[in-house]
């Protein structure tokens, strides 16, 4: 690391020198920096200030907030904005704000707004695992009382339930809700082991199909829909680190080419009873489920179904209840199918409208990516 660090500054240092030879600058007025983070980040004035970061509609989308960095004081806010009265407020700013019981400051990589509006959930303490995934404590904030408190902590996911009222996490393999109102955690599932568990995804899904939470949240609150990944019959593949003086190793599942897949179900729990249901898909054969889906109606599932050379597509609609399911939309393709848009940042070729029995689906099947309409049979409605 040490040569590295020097072989920057020895190349900051040329091209510096570079510049100013080959682009000889008109004689100007001499500016004093505090120092050169503070230089560099001057040249940002010949662009113009940086617009929003993060905004999100609030308050039933009368309100939208943003971050707000202020790159002299080294600040960052976040703020609301009513474009009805032209108000600009400050929500939340974690400068003079401590971790609860301790002394360090309070310093956040992401946050989530609840759906009333009237909490934010604070990933803190992210540490890596894979590409998108890592664990975190999760901190979450009333904006009416002020206050901080500690809502999960080493967990891989969270997010608010969508009235606000329940935080939803992932810890070690299995699933958990924090309720506000009782200020007590309750596990949803127990039977996490070495090569079982629920609510993240295995390597090959994360990095396959974009996505690191491995859960959802239904509308109403009552349920959370959740992956199982059972590895055992997947190899382990050892890998070497060659950092150190003596090397270490890591050993993972790792399917190659030819090898099986991780086993995987669709489970579904009630958060008040506990009780948990186990979709069948009535699939067979080596496949994915990349992607799921609360509909409009309430208790019914949309799963996606892939076959293992993603190009097949199955759109089933399973009531979490019953257990019955009804495939909806088959798409075959002579290459492969898109799930999701990595290189456009698009989630989800999928959406589902609230108070709609219609979805949208994107397509290039005639060779361009195009937007089309469905209603709850599969009947295409047209072409958008």
């Amino acid at each position: 690391m040490k040569h590295i660090k020097q072989f920057s500054q020895l190349a900051l240092i040329f091209l510096i020198t570079f510049s100013a030879t080959i682009f000889p600058q008109e004689k100007t007025e001499k500016t004093e920096y505090s120092d050169i983070r503070d230089a560099f980040m001057s040249g940002r004035q010949l662009s113009g200030e940086r617009g929003p970061s993060s905004v999100n509609w609030i308050d039933g989308g009368n309100r939208y907030s943003y971050i707000s960095r202020d790159m002299k004081t080294r600040t960052t806010e976040i703020r609301a904005y009513d474009p009805g009265n032209d108000e600009d407020v400050l929500i939340f700013n974690a400068d003079d704000l401590k971790y609860p019981g301790t002394d360090k400051k309070f310093d956040y990589q992401s946050f989530e707004w609840a759906k009333n509006s009237k909490h934010l959930l604070f990933k803190t303490n992210f540490r890596k695992i894979y590409r998108r995934s890592g664990n975190s404590d999760y901190y979450v904030y009333s904006l009416e009382k002020k206050e901080l408190k500690l809502a999960a902590k080493d967990a891989r996911t969270a997010e608010l339930s969508p009235d606000g009222s329940m935080i939803g996490y992932e810890r070690e393999g299995n699933m958990y809700i924090y309720d506000f109102s009782t200020e007590s955690e309750k596990q949803l599932t127990n039977d996490a082991k070495d090569n079982l568990f629920n609510g993240h995804f295995d390597w090959v899904y994360e990095e396959e199909f974009g996505e690191a939470q491995a859960w959802k949240w239904s509308k109403d609150d009552k349920y959370i829909a959740y992956w199982q990944f059972d590895e055992s019959p997947v190899p382990i593949y050892q890998m070497t680190d060659f950092e150190g003086l003596h090397p270490d190793y890591e050993k993972y599942a790792y399917p190659q080419v030819g090898d099986p897949n991780a086993n995987i179900k669709i489970g579904v729990v009630n958060v008040n009873s506990g009780k948990n249901v186990w979709i069948n898909t009535g699939v067979t054969g080596e496949y994915y489920i990349p992607r799921i889906y609360w509909t409009s109606q309430p208790n019914v599932l949309a799963i996606v179904v892939l076959n293992r050379a993603q190009s097949d597509m199955k759109l089933l609609f399973c009531n979490v209840v019953t257990g019955e399911n009804k495939m909806i939309m088959e798409e075959k393709s002579d290459t492969w199918l898109d799930v999701y848009d990595f290189y456009s940042g698009v989630s989800d070729m999928l959406t589902f409208p609230e108070n709609s029995k219609e979805f949208f689906w994107i397509s290039d099947r005639d060779g361009h990516q195009h937007i089309y309409r469905y209603d709850y049979n599969g009947k295409l409605i047209q072409q958008v």
